[in-house]
């Protein structure tokens, strides 16, 4: 029985996957371990990169001029958001390429676009890892899109090397890299809004919704004046006040 454990664990330790060079020469990696390897940084989701954020106002001021609100509508208001520029990084690849080895070839086809999942760090250089045919493994890219000899397996969060090296057909292939920009507009970030409520006992009833810097909450504040011709001031805003009854009021906002 102990002729066996011997004779079973050196089979564990002459397995074809293992964490090593890249440049694979078999007696510089004796002990094989597929619960080692290099470790990994994930890109996000979609592979994006945040490359601009552009500050967006958005305001009815109408200075000046003589304006009508409904009950229920804003009278005045200025809301701040942020519109976000994404930059996404693929790969594509020009033609249709082959990695040969003693199994099966691994397929790349030419005009598909492939995915940069995650990078690592081997004997201080960079390589991408991109999706393949087959889930279950990984190419190796360098920084100039060239395709790696070298499989691997993504195992617990890190990069694990497929022991055979290939060849590639055709020789020298790289993938080109293609950019596509998405912008994501935010919600509201800060600013506020001022409501007409209406006319009650003579008074006329204004809403103020402040929001707050991240824009996922507000204050309200209500404010009541005597309903007559005249100027109000709510949080700053200066209305001329013209006409006002339940359903509308005719205003004016008055400049600075």
């Amino acid at each position: 029985m102990k002729t066996l454990k011997i004779l079973a664990l050196t089979l564990c330790l002459s397995g074809c996957i293992y964490a090593g060079e890249v440049n694979l020469i078999p007696w510089r990696n004796e002990f094989v371990s597929g619960w080692s390897g290099y470790s990994i940084v994930y890109l996000d989701q979609q592979n994006e990169r945040l490359l601009t954020t552009e500050n967006l106002q958005d305001s009815s001021f109408k200075a000046n001029k003589l304006l009508t609100a409904f009950k229920g509508y804003p009278v005045a208001d200025t809301k701040y958001y942020s519109k976000n520029h994404y930059v996404q990084e693929s790969l594509i690849a020009p033609v249709d390429a082959k990695m040969f080895s003693g199994s099966s070839p691994a397929e790349i086809k030419g005009g598909k676009k492939y995915s940069v999942i995650a990078k690592t760090k081997i004997d201080g250089n960079v390589y991408y890892l991109v999706n393949s045919e087959d889930s279950t493994f990984v190419y190796l890219v360098d920084k100039d899109y060239k395709l790696q000899r070298n499989l691997g397996t993504i195992r617990n969060d890190k990069l694990v090397l497929l022991e055979d090296s290939y060849t590639v057909e055709p020789e020298g292939f790289q993938f080109e890299p293609i950019t596509e920009t998405r912008v994501l507009q935010s919600d509201i970030v800060n600013g506020f809004e001022i409501r007409y409520e209406g006319v009650q006992n003579g008074m006329m009833l204004f809403t103020l919704m402040q929001y707050d810097a991240g824009g996922s909450t507000g204050e309200f504040s209500n404010y009541n004046f005597d309903n007559q011709p005249g100027i109000v001031n709510i949080a700053g805003v200066k209305i001329k006040i013209f006409n006002a009854d339940d359903s509308k009021l005719d205003y004016m906002i008055l400049a600075e």
